[in-house]
């Protein structure tokens, strides 16, 4: 099936990924992780997927009567993160490093942009093997504001030194396709890992999988 063609206004010169989703699968494993915790202290949950939510909103919805038990059940879930981590090598999409290298080989920009803590965007290049190729990346608990606002996306142009125009923003959730839409960019939504539910029809084209934003941006052709 040929890739749509991307109403970019000029010549892609920085492609920004969401991570959770996108690069790696893990979308799915944090909803797991989270519902085996809360039934582990005896409260198990009705909305199972979060898919596209930062945490400070997630634990918010899921305790939203109690503020002090808010804050002992989030504590006890960063213990149980611990003790149950993400094998982000094993969840990795397999062609997270052919698009990165091949972006990067034709002289274009990568950034990442993901509401997940700095150390797990860190953990996530280090099981890839992706840092010589990543240029810049930043944490949604580093901004002001979270996705839908485009903040995190416009921080990212700033750092790469490139406008809205010259950029591709790659995401899943309809929560990060609202953040790359308001900064202006292309929105490249990826199909592959998305929930039945997940509502990708604000992007500007869809993708089956990430390997197809190397036809996007000409780099296969």
């Amino acid at each position: 099936m040929a890739v749509p063609t991307v109403p970019v206004a000029g010549p892609v010169r920085a492609v920004l990924f969401d991570m959770d989703g996108v690069l790696v699968d893990t979308e799915g494993f944090y909803n797991r992780r989270r519902a085996a915790y809360l039934r582990e202290v005896g409260r198990p949950v009705e909305r199972f997927d979060f898919s596209g939510s930062n945490d400070a909103q997630i634990w918010q919805e899921l305790v939203p009567e109690d503020p002090a038990l808010r804050d002992r059940l989030h504590a006890g879930y960063d213990r149980y993160r611990l003790e149950h981590p993400v094998d982000y090598a094993k969840l990795a999409d397999p062609d997270v490093r052919e698009v990165f290298r091949g972006l990067h080989e034709c002289g274009m920009r990568c950034a990442i942009a993901s509401s997940s803590y700095p150390n797990m965007i860190q953990a996530m290049i280090d099981a890839t093997g992706i840092g010589e190729w990543v240029d810049f990346w930043l944490s949604g608990t580093q901004c002001e504001e979270h996705k839908p606002s485009p903040e995190i996306y416009l921080r990212c142009m700033d750092a790469l030194g490139v406008g809205p125009e010259e950029c591709l923003v790659v995401e899943d959730s309809s929560t990060g396709i609202a953040a790359g839409v308001a900064s202006g960019a292309t929105v490249v939504a990826v199909e592959r890992y998305a929930s039945a539910t997940m509502d990708q029809s604000a992007a500007d084209v869809r993708i089956p999988c990430l390997r197809d934003i190397l036809d996007v941006t000409g780099v296969r052709s």
